[in-house]
């Protein structure tokens, strides 16, 4: 691949790169200061499938960007010593669309040395007073009126003379497609635009578009209004240089993106040097501290090879960069590795991450308390009674203080390792506390060979977040902004999947509840009153079992029971199990798995028959 097919590629892709440079510019905009093309192309490339050097590439033959020693930042704030009206017009030209007056105000204090808040005062009734040069959008934002099409001519000639004098040329074959297109006076400006749009095939300026629509309307056309019209309709889409496109099209040019990015990764590369493997500098060390200090998370390995070394990920080299980085990290005492490709430096480490909430572990009451001495005595397997033990050892239900209850099948840990997927039921105190239980049926799906795991999260209807797994408490910590958002109640079926690369997961919920387990908020706020009795009172689990049971009649499955006792008192399992089986109130319903209470039967007290099974 040569650099010269890449730069034909470049021109046949226009509208492509058009987006790209859209897209770093308002990245650039947001970000309100200059940055590399590692952290561009992280950042905001990755969203439309831009790698580094395309971006580059791209930024280099676009006048709208200017190189700063390895950093590129937007040409307008180089506008210094302008008056302000010709520093105000050229930064709304260089930036291609209207901007809201906090973000002009932002450059115009760049470019005066004064405070923003001075411009933010100030600019509103300046350009209000200009009506010739610039006019407000609904939203709130500012344009140049020279973008709109001036329709103070007498004919068609006039019109085409005083919008297109100096691009005539150039424009004259769209106004031609366009003056073909199916455009009638009753048609909304997004209809209008669509239909130009559709016979032209390509990105088109405002002023075509208006003439077109000017052309059916004459008089009664108002090209500002116009323009507002198009600014609201979601169903085009508005590039920098008052052009305009499908919206619809947009993961088209995203396509061409990616392509564009595999061709710049081998074409440029090819054009370097490389002798040897890659060894770490300490300039570039330096560099990647001072990356994950300013951006105050930890890094994936890739993240950090795109944004500070300015590799892609197609790159010939990039895996060879990978694993000198990799050893290079390991032998720096500043960077600890959190996961199998995730860096950070000790200070991000969250605080809240390395414990376990005392919520989530078993509560215990002083045995004194209770009228029976041997309330809530654990009974070994042979005293469990029908399938109580299986229940009991169940790893899908692993929680505090059962941990080594689970038992898994040999055919299980086998495949383990290879599974692409697990499915997590959500328990209530989880739920509450925004965590889930690092369950030993799930240690080889997520990564456990560092005491602490930082991983990225996609969230379904959620952008990616970051999710911290304690390997030595065995806790996962960092969703309880996902349950929330995702409104996930107690008992939903989780599922996380593998990401695309080590360390990134994707994470959904599809409506799926595990029923044994689940509880509706009526049900739960019932159960917290119960937990006040319960602690001042100072029952044992069997009485809450007791309480429990009584407000289901129809009796309920052994899973349902723990579930709800648990929002009364954090409890293992083998507890529930062992009062059940300990207790002659406590009964199976025939042909059921639902256990009932026989409230005639509470005064029998234990089986005597069970006192040989209690574990000492």
């Amino acid at each position: 691949m040569t650099t010269e097919h890449f730069e034909e590629q470049l021109r046949a892709h226009g509208s492509a790169v058009h987006l790209l440079s859209d897209t770093v510019a308002d990245f650039l905009l947001n970000r309100g200061h200059a940055a590399k093309i590692g952290e561009i192309a992280s950042q905001a490339g990755k969203r439309i499938g831009a790698g580094a050097k395309l971006i580059r590439q791209a930024l280099a033959d676009n006048p709208q960007f200017v190189g700063e020693e390895r950093r590129w930042n937007l040409a307008l704030r180089t506008l210094f010593h302008r008056p302000i009206e010709g520093a105000l017009r050229d930064t709304l030209r260089l930036y291609g669309r209207p901007l809201h007056i906090k973000a002009l105000s932002n450059e115009m204090a760049v470019l005066s040395a004064r405070a923003p808040e001075y411009f933010q005062g100030f600019l509103p009734p300046f350009m209000a007073n200009r009506p010739e040069l610039y006019f407000e959008l609904p939203d709130g934002r500012w344009a140049l009126t020279e973008w709109l099409l001036d329709t103070d001519v007498i004919d068609e000639d006039e019109l085409i003379m005083k919008n297109f004098f100096f691009t005539r040329e150039e424009v004259q074959p769209i106004l031609e497609k366009a003056a073909q297109a199916k455009v009638s006076s009753g048609m909304s400006a997004g209809d209008a635009a669509l239909a130009v749009l559709q016979t032209v095939g390509e990105p088109v300026p405002t002023k075509v578009l208006s003439y077109a629509l000017w052309r059916v309307r004459g008089a009664d056309f108002d090209a500002k209004q116009f323009y507002i019209d198009l600014v609201e309709d979601d169903r085009v889409h508005m590039l920098s240089g008052a052009q305009w496109m499908p919206a619809d099209q947009l993961p088209v040019l995203t396509a061409s993106l990616q392509q564009l990015s595999a061709i710049a990764d081998q074409a440029l590369e090819e054009e370097e040097t490389w002798e040897g493997p890659y060894m770490a500098s300490p300039e570039d060390l330096n560099e990647i501290f001072d990356y994950m200090v300013e951006h105050d998370r930890p890094q994936k390995l890739t993240e950090l090879i795109e944004a500070v070394l300015e590799y892609g990920k197609a790159s010939p080299r990039f895996m060879m960069i990978y694993d000198g980085l990799m050893d290079a990290l390991r032998e720096d005492p500043r960077f600890q590795l959190v996961g199998a490709q995730t860096w950070t430096l000790p200070a991000l480490i969250p605080q809240e991450v390395m414990q376990v909430p005392e919520s989530l572990l078993p509560e215990t009451v002083d045995p004194s308390f209770f009228s029976d001495p041997e309330a809530d005595a654990e009974l070994e397997d042979e005293g469990l009674e029908d399938q109580l033990p299986l229940w009991v050892h169940d790893p899908r239900y692993e929680d505090f203080g059962g941990e080594h209850e689970v038992e898994l099948s040999a055919e299980f840990m086998e495949g383990a390792s290879t599974v692409g997927e697990t499915r997590i039921p959500l328990l209530y105190n989880h739920h509450r506390m925004g965590t889930l239980k690092l369950r030993q049926a799930d240690m080889s799906f997520f990564p456990t060979d560092t005491p602490m795991a930082c991983v990225t999260v996609h969230g379904e209807n959620a952008g990616p977040f970051q999710m911290w797994i304690n390997n030595e408490e065995l806790l996962i910590h960092g969703l309880a902004d996902w349950y929330r958002a995702r409104e996930v109640p107690v008992g939903a079926m989780l599922t996380f999947r593998r990401g695309e690369e080590a360390d990134e997961f994707a994470l959904s919920w599809e409506g799926e509840s595990d029923e044994l387990i689940a509880l509706s908020s009526e049900r739960i706020a019932t159960l917290l009153t119960l937990r006040e009795s319960a602690e001042q009172e100072h029952w044992s689990i069997y009485e809450i079992m007791v309480k429990v049971l009584a407000d289901h009649p129809e009796g309920l499955h052994f899973l349902s029971l723990w579930a709800e006792v648990n929002v009364a008192r954090r409890t293992p399992k083998r507890v529930v199990a062992s009062n059940l089986s300990s207790y002659h109130c406590f009964a199976m319903i025939s042909g059921t798995e639902r256990w009932r209470l026989d409230e005639r039967k509470v005064e029998q007290g234990r089986k005597k028959t069970k006192k040989k099974f209690i574990i000492e």
